[in-house]
């Protein structure tokens, strides 16, 4: 069984990362009602007319339905194959939770017309259950290498500041899903600065899009600290968290930079995309290194 588990791995995986850029595309063609009030049905028909926005809505239903049988399967056989081992059950509970929410959460915002504060939770939902399955994946692949890779344990330092560092990456996505729900992504018309300005006037939609700039400025400071530290410490010991902690800090940098085109090409659709991407995949990075921070060597790999 397990030589089908790593392609399903992958597939499970891209599958939801293709589920977190649909959503983007929802949100960024204002497709949410592309299928009027109506769930599952798409304007009381199980074939949407051919119109661009229920097209792009359905296409998200349909793609977020296949994700969650191919997640459902890559589960359940993940907890057989890995029967008693306790994070693959917990990455699996997880990853099917929030599958779940999010689906849940996406089809009341149709029935029901909800604040931009709710319909931001959506992208964060979707984020944790891609992220479940991510990790879940990580743990399929590198369990051969996991011994290699851990031969000392994180100090407990450490472990405090990844995690406390995702839960504030988790508060920046969710600022950055209320830019874009609220409508302030081009309250800052220029990047950079914002109105030729270092520090605006902190109101409206104004103060919205900068507080996400500043917070994202502030992110990619925690992660430069983190990868100084884990070059410092973990080069040799914990190439896990090592190379992670360089992948991450990558990933911000480009992250930053897509946010600035995102201004600077006026909303484009593919810059749009692009941002969503990339943030998709940072904060999977920094939940692994999270989860990566918990594990101690094996006795037997323990250093005398």
């Amino acid at each position: 069984m397990e030589k089908w588990l790593k392609p399903l791995a992958v597939l499970a995986t891209l599958v939801m990362f293709i589920v977190m850029i649909a959503g983007s595309l929802v949100t960024k063609t204002d497709s949410g009602l592309g299928c009027g009030n109506d769930w599952p049905l798409c304007n009381g028909k199980w074939v949407p007319e051919y119109t661009l926005a229920s097209i792009i809505e359905y296409m998200h239903r349909l793609i977020t339905g296949v994700a969650g049988i191919v997640v459902i399967v890559f589960s359940v056989l993940c907890w057989r194959h890995y029967r008693g081992n306790q994070e693959v059950r917990n990455l699996a509970l997880f990853g099917l939770f929030f599958i779940v929410l999010e689906s849940i959460l996406g089809a009341s915002a149709v029935i029901w017309p909800q604040s931009s504060s709710v319909l931001a939770l959506h992208f964060g939902f979707s984020l944790l259950a891609f992220t479940g399955v991510f990790l879940l994946t990580g743990f399929v692949l590198q369990r051969d290498k996991m011994a290699s890779m851990v031969q000392a344990k994180a100090p407990r330092g450490f472990r405090n500041w990844i995690w406390a560092v995702a839960a504030y990456t988790y508060g920046v996505v969710y600022l950055g899903a209320y830019v874009r729900h609220t409508g302030s992504s081009m309250a800052c018309s220029d990047w950079p600065l914002c109105e030729g300005q270092i520090i605006p006037e902190l109101s409206g939609q104004i103060g919205i899009q900068f507080a996400h700039r500043l917070g994202a400025l502030v992110l990619a400071i925690v992660l430069l600290a983190t990868m100084i530290y884990a070059i410092r410490h973990f080069k040799q010991t914990r190439r896990d968290l090592y190379g992670a902690s360089i992948l991450a800090f990558v990933l911000v940098i480009a992250q930053v930079f897509s946010g600035g085109f995102v201004v600077l090409f006026q909303l484009h659709l593919y810059a749009t995309l692009l941002h969503s991407m990339i943030i998709t995949i940072l904060f999977g990075v920094i939940c692994y290194m999270c989860l990566q921070s918990l594990k101690s060597p094996r006795p037997d790999k323990l250093k005398r």
